[in-house]
């Protein structure tokens, strides 16, 4: 039987603040009753750990509560985001990165299960220049030429694109365009066949450069229920999870329970994104014009 595996993802957790923590409380439920043979975590695990390393421990604390073994990748409320930054968010440093690693051990690694190889990247280093972006690199080739012809999955935080790897528009909702090749080269050589992201707070499942490109959307909340904000993304705006059964073709499976709540924090977001680092903490934003704002995850 091909395994089971329950995509989670922007969980946004706080011991401090905790204003998403009754859906993580239902999201458990849930997953107990579904039972699956592993969770992947796909990044915002923190609501703001670069600024507050407690929020990371409190987040790895209730992640060993889930029902089945996991592995998580890192998001950008987590290690801080991509260099550089489009708006004033706090970005990814050394400490911030050793931060990640003192309370979960790794920010890339390989997971073979069933048929199948699951590679796990940070994609928030990428562009930082910091050593460990050269050495991903070089993980990413060993670990795919390795699979021995396991089909290859990859599990990273933010989208690699919306409709095409050669898209040139620079979005923070997506990887930078000049960062991509690594990803699209091994799409090319149909060397990955599924690609598994959160951050948009949207789910989506479509064929891209001949792969499943898998958007989990958000446990936490949603952002614009109507879809008034960037409606050419197509992802449904919705908190849950997804099921992956991960047979020769992957069949992946959206799950809405209705105990979760739709928190729509589309009003701390219409007059730019300061308001939301107030209530996160640490000022995680410097409060940018909302004509310069790229209004995403």
């Amino acid at each position: 039987m091909a395994p089971r595996v329950a995509l989670i993802s922007d969980l946004h957790l706080s011991r401090a603040k905790p204003y998403f923590h009754a859906n993580w409380e239902l999201l458990l439920r849930a997953l107990a009753e579904e039972k699956p043979d592993l969770v992947l975590v796909g990044g915002d695990l923190a609501l703001d750990g670069p600024h507050r390393e407690d929020d990371l421990a409190f987040a790895r604390a209730e992640l060993d509560r889930l029902p089945a073994p996991w592995r998580a990748v890192p998001g950008n409320h987590d290690v801080g985001n991509c260099i550089p930054d489009l708006r004033g968010e706090a970005v990814v440093t050394e400490a911030r990165q050793a931060a990640w690693l003192r309370h979960f051990g790794e920010d890339r690694w390989t997971l073979d299960i069933g048929a199948w190889r699951i590679i796990g990247l940070n994609c928030l280093v990428c562009g930082s220049g910091l050593a460990v972006e050269a050495e991903q690199e070089a993980f990413l080739e060993e670990a795919v030429a390795s699979a021995g012809g396991r089909p290859v999955g990859l599990l990273f935080h933010k989208p690699l694109c919306n409709a095409d790897p050669l898209d040139t528009a620079v979005s923070q909702s997506f990887w930078y365009p000049e960062r991509r090749e690594p990803i699209a080269r091994l799409l090319r050589e149909r060397a990955v066949r599924l690609l598994i992201s959160g951050h948009l707070h949207e789910s989506r499942d479509r064929v891209i450069g001949g792969a499943r490109h898998v958007w989990v959307p958000g446990a936490a909340f949603v952002q614009d229920i109507a879809g008034e904000w960037l409606p050419e993304r197509g992802g449904r705006r919705r908190v849950g999870y997804m099921m992956l059964e991960l047979a020769e073709e992957p069949r992946v499976t959206l799950r809405e329970p209705a105990a979760m709540i739709n928190i729509d924090i589309g009003n701390w977001l219409r007059g730019g994104i300061g308001h939301y680092g107030d209530l996160a903490g640490g000022a995680p934003f410097l409060g940018l014009a909302p004509a310069t704002v790229d209004k995403a995850a």
